[in-house]
């Protein structure tokens, strides 16, 4: 029987070999696509904002500084609206008592969180890189813009957590008060909103300062001169600024044979205005005024007293009208007895203007500035560094 023929070698490419591609090899797994420092995504916000989160939480001092701000703002709201039911109780007017203690206690809480956001806030990232982790996160998958967004939403929701403590002293005084909860939800949003620019500027000042202490000092002056500096800036120059002008005046006669007062006239006399309004945009930023701008216009008239012109919000935003109204004729007004003729029936009341977008609006720029110089100072390769600063 004969053998198999052998193989023969074909000149022919095989089918198998031509279909393979001549093409470059396959990239490396380990290799990450670049992305963009100023790219990010919800999951990576929220990772690093849980990250920062757990690591407050996991702080004794947070819980320690949480009860004592809610045992203070809690024990002097119950203080203050029990001093003023002893000595109210015969005259039935809880209700505006309990008006001018729900200002008061509003007030106190945007100052305390004037205090206490810069210590949350101005250590996020010169923090980090004291202790070396900053730079772990930043060759991590995490970009700039998620760092920098993580540890805002991070900042705002500690914030946020020491707003709700308050409410256990605030809502007491707003229900007895019969205060619309609109106005009361208007006002925690307006200080919800300052926490926000105030954690992102803080936020830009630790990636500014290479030293803890110098970005919360940074962050003290900006709030503190934003609260007591601008307005003392504010009276000043308008003493500065006056201007000699014809306005309405309305005066009390006076018969000097009779020695007697007469009714009330209106004339027309040059006098010296002070231009309060022209120095009014130092006011605009200031988180009393922008609180106080949106809080309820109170009717107090109770009981033949009023308790208004004891309301911190309404007289500081009524003022604010009258400030941005120099030549209002209610300024004018010298007639001292309302019930003389000729006393002026309607004066009206200043220009409604509110000052509130505006001074929201600077603080929402600078916060965009702060968080956009964050990013910028997270972003890696970097060609300079301060002197003294920690690489890893």
């Amino acid at each position: 029987m004969a053998p198999p023929p052998a193989h023969q070698p074909s000149s022919q490419p095989s089918s198998q070999s031509s279909s393979q591609p001549s093409s470059a090899p396959p990239p490396d797994p380990g290799v990450r696509p670049r992305r963009s420092a100023w790219a990010a995504t919800p999951r990576g916000v929220a990772l690093m904002a849980g990250l920062e989160l757990r690591q407050k939480v996991r702080s004794v001092r947070w819980y320690i500084a949480l009860a004592v701000w809610f045992v203070v703002l809690t024990g002097t709201s119950a203080l203050v609206l029990g001093a003023f039911w002893l000595n109210t109780q015969a005259f039935g007017d809880m209700e505006g008592v309990s008006r001018v203690v729900y200002s008061l206690i509003v007030l106190f809480l945007v100052f305390a969180m004037m205090l206490v956001l810069p210590a949350l806030s101005a250590g996020a990232i010169n923090g980090e890189r004291s202790t070396g982790t900053l730079a772990i996160l930043q060759v991590s998958l995490l970009t700039p813009m998620e760092i920098a967004l993580g540890k805002l939403a991070a900042g705002w929701v500690t914030g946020l957590a020491f707003v709700a403590a308050a409410l256990p002293a605030l809502l007491p005084a707003a229900l007895i008060g019969q205060i619309p909860p609109l106005y009361v939800l208007r006002v925690l949003a307006m200080i919800a909103a300052i926490a926000l620019c105030i954690t992102a500027v803080g936020i830009g000042l630790s990636a500014l300062a290479s030293r803890q202490l110098g970005s919360v000092v940074l962050a003290y002056l900006v709030v503190l001169g934003t609260t007591f500096v601008l307005p003392i800036i504010w009276g000043a120059s308008s003493v500065l600024l006056v201007q000699h002008r014809e306005v309405t005046i309305y005066e009390q006669s006076y018969d000097a044979e009779s020695d007697q007062v007469g009714q009330c006239v209106t004339r027309q006399q040059q006098r010296d205005v002070v231009r309060t309004d022209i120095p009014l945009v130092l006011m605009w930023p200031n988180p009393m005024v922008l609180v106080a701008d949106m809080a309820p216009s109170l009717d107090l008239d109770r009981s033949g007293m009023d308790p208004a012109s004891f309301d911190m919000l309404s007289t500081i935003s009524l003022g604010i009208r009258y400030a941005a109204d120099p030549t209002h004729p209610s300024n004018f007004n010298e007639c001292y007895d309302d019930e003389s003729p000729g006393y002026p029936a309607d004066l009206g009341s200043p220009q409604d203007h509110p000052v509130w977008p505006m001074g929201l609006g600077m603080w929402v720029l600078a916060g965009a500035g702060g968080l956009a110089f964050t990013v910028r100072r997270l972003a890696t390769p970097q060609r300079r560094m301060g002197r003294g600063e920690r690489i890893a």
